[in-house]
C-alpha cells in the first residue's frame, strides 16, 4: 500500500514542479548527512530516539544521508482552496544498508477541511525538548504510518460562542507494512477531537482524547482477523462478532488504546507557559479513570524572542504502574500498556515504538517487534535549550527512569537507567547549510554503558 502512496506523491509532485508558483509558497529542498558513531554496540538512547524511524539499524557507526522537498500548505481563510506535498528519503549505512521513503504526502485543503494521502510526520512541538512531543501515544519515535486522513486545516469557531470555544479533529485510516509486523497487513485507526475553551484573553483550556486501534491483518497463529465488515466494532470499541477470536468477543475488537489530554496555556507579553497532562486508557476500566494517577505529565516555558542563552525549558514526569504501585506483588486489574495477546508486536512501526520511546520493544532474531517486557516505569525529563548569539543555538536532555516489568513478569530489581544529550546547532539565513553536532551517553542497568557524538550538515534551498 505504501507503494501506492509513494506513486501518488511522486504524479503529483511531477505535476506541481512544472507548473508555476502562483501562491508564493515555494518548495523547499534539503539534503543532509550526519556520522554517528558510539562506545557500545549501539547507538545512544537519545541519537537514535524521536528521529521519525530515520535511524532503523543497530551498530556502533552510523551514516545517515537524508534528501526531503516540501511544500507547506496556504492557511489564508480567504481562499477556498489550497495544497501541501512533500517526502524525505532515507539511506542508511551501518554493516548493512537501508533506503526507506521515511515520508511522501500530498494534501488539498477546501476551506478549513485538509483531505491528505501519504505519510508526514507531525510538528516538532515544546522546542523540540519533550520526550514525546507532547503525546505519549505519538512521539515521532517511529516512522511515520501511510494512510488516508480528513482534518481541520485549524481550532474553529463553534456555533455561537465563536470567540470563546473552538474545536478540531482528525480522522485517519493507516496501512501498516507487512514488514517487522507479527501480524501483517494490518490496519492502523486513529482519530482525535479535541476543544479550546478561552478562559480569558491570557488563559486557555484545551480538552481532548485520542484514539488508536490495530484491526483485520493476518496473524500468524490464529489467521486472517475480520476486516471492513466489523469497521464499527473496531473504530467504536466495541466487542468482536461472531467471525473473531474469543477474545475479541469478550472485550473489544482488535487492539485499541488512546489519551486523554488536558492542555492549559498562559500567555503572558514576554513568555508563554504551557501545562500538558496525557492520561492513558486501553482497558473499559481504565476510561473511568481508575488508574488515574498514570500518565505524562509535562511543563514548557518558552520566551517568545529566541535571543537568549536560554528560551525554553521543559519537565515531565511519566508514571505507568499504578495500581501497583504500592504493592508490586500485586497485579490484579493492571494495564498491560502497549502489549495485546494478538496483536503481539504490540505498539509499534518498523520494530520502534510508534509513543514514547522510554517504551522500547523487544526485537525477535527474525527482526519482528515481540512486544514491550517493561512497560511499568516512572521517568523523570528534563529538556533545556537556547541561543549564544552569532547564529549557534543549543539544547540538552536529560531523562531518568525506573523500570519495573510487565505485569504478571515483574524484573527480580527495577532497572534504573540515565540518559543524556547536549546538542549545538549553527544554523544563519545567510548560509545555505546548518551543522549540527551532539554528544549522548546512557548510564544504569537497562541499556548498556555507552557514549557517542555525531556531526552533521544539511544544505537547504
Amino acid at each position: 500500500m505504501h507503494r501506492l502512496f509513494l506513486l501518488i506523491f511522486l504524479i503529483a509532485l511531477t505535476i506541481q514542479l512544472t507548473a508555476q508558483e502562483k501562491t508564493g509558497l515555494v518548495p523547499q529542498v534539503s539534503v543532509g548527512e550526519t556520522t554517528l558513531v558510539s562506545s557500545g554496540n549501539d547507538l545512544p538512547f537519545w541519537m537514535s530516539s524521536n528521529k521519525n524511524g530515520t535511524i532503523s539499524l543497530h551498530n556502533p557507526t552510523y551514516l545517515l544521508f537524508q534528501a526531503g522537498l516540501r511544500r507547506g500548505l496556504e492557511c489564508d481563510s480567504l481562499k477556498k482552496w489550497g495544497y501541501t506535498y512533500g517526502g524525505n528519503m532515507v539511506y542508511g549505512l551501518a554493516g548493512g544498508t537501508d533506503f526507506q521513503p521515511n515520508q511522501y504526502w500530498f494534501g488539498v485543503r477546501y476551506h478549513s477541511l485538509i483531505l491528505k494521502a501519504g505519510a508526514e510526520a507531525d510538528p516538532i512541538i515544546y522546542g523540540g525538548l519533550s520526550s514525546t512531543n507532547g503525546n505519549m501515544d505519538h512521539s515521532g519515535n517511529a516512522r511515520p504510518v501511510p494512510g488516508l486522513t480528513l482534518s481541520t486545516n485549524r481550532y474553529l469557531p463553534f456555533l455561537f460562542a465563536k470567540k470563546w470555544f473552538s474545536f478540531r479533529f482528525q480522522y485517519e485510516e493507516g496501512f501498516l507494512s507487512a514488514d517487522k509486523q507479527a501480524v501483517t497487513n494490518a490496519h492502523l485507526h486513529h482519530k482525535n477531537l479535541y476543544f479550546r475553551n478561552r478562559l480569558s484573553p491570557t488563559l486557555t483550556l484545551t480538552v481532548g482524547a485520542e484514539h488508536y486501534v490495530f484491526w483485520g491483518g493476518i496473524s500468524p497463529v490464529l489467521g486472517p482477523q475480520p476486516g471492513w465488515n466489523q469497521y464499527f466494532r473496531y473504530i467504536l470499541a466495541r466487542s468482536g462478532g461472531k467471525s473473531a477470536t474469543l477474545s475479541d468477543q469478550l472485550n473489544q475488537a482488535g487492539n485499541g488504546l488512546g489519551i486523554y489530554n488536558i492542555i492549559l496555556t498562559k500567555n503572558w507579553p514576554t513568555i508563554i507557559a504551557t501545562f500538558y497532562w496525557n492520561h492513558p486508557f486501553e482497558v473499559p476500566s481504565d476510561t473511568g479513570l481508575s488508574n488515574a494517577t498514570d500518565g505524562l505529565f509535562g511543563i514548557h516555558i518558552g520566551k517568545k524572542k529566541k535571543g537568549s542563552f536560554l528560551t525554553d525549558f521543559v519537565y515531565e514526569f511519566m508514571h505507568t504502574n499504578g495500581r501497583m504501585r504500592n504493592n508490586l506483588n500485586t497485579n490484579s486489574g493492571s494495564s498491560d500498556y502497549f502489549n495485546h495477546g494478538e496483536y503481539t508486536s504490540g505498539f509499534t512501526y518498523f520494530q520502534r515504538m510508534m509513543g514514547s520511546p522510554l517504551f522500547v520493544p523487544t526485537i525477535g532474531a527474525d527482526g519482528i517487534s515481540q512486544g514491550f517486557e517493561s512497560n511499568m516505569m516512572w521517568m523523570h525529563h528534563l529538556g533545556l535549550g537556547g541561543t549564544v548569539g552569532g547564529g549557534f543555538s543549543w539544547k540538552s536532555l536529560i531523562t531518568i527512569s525506573r523500570n519495573f516489568g510487565i505485569p504478571y513478569n515483574l524484573y527480580p530489581k527495577p532497572l534504573k537507567e540515565c540518559s543524556l544529550l547536549l546538542e549545538s546547532i549553527y544554523a544563519t539565513p545567510k548560509l545555505p547549510f546548518t551543522l549540527k553536532a551532539g554528544l549522548a551517553g546512557d548510564y544504569g542497568s537497562r541499556f548498556e554503558h555507552r557514549f557517542g557524538g555525531y556531526l552533521g550538515i544539511s544544505f537547504h534551498i
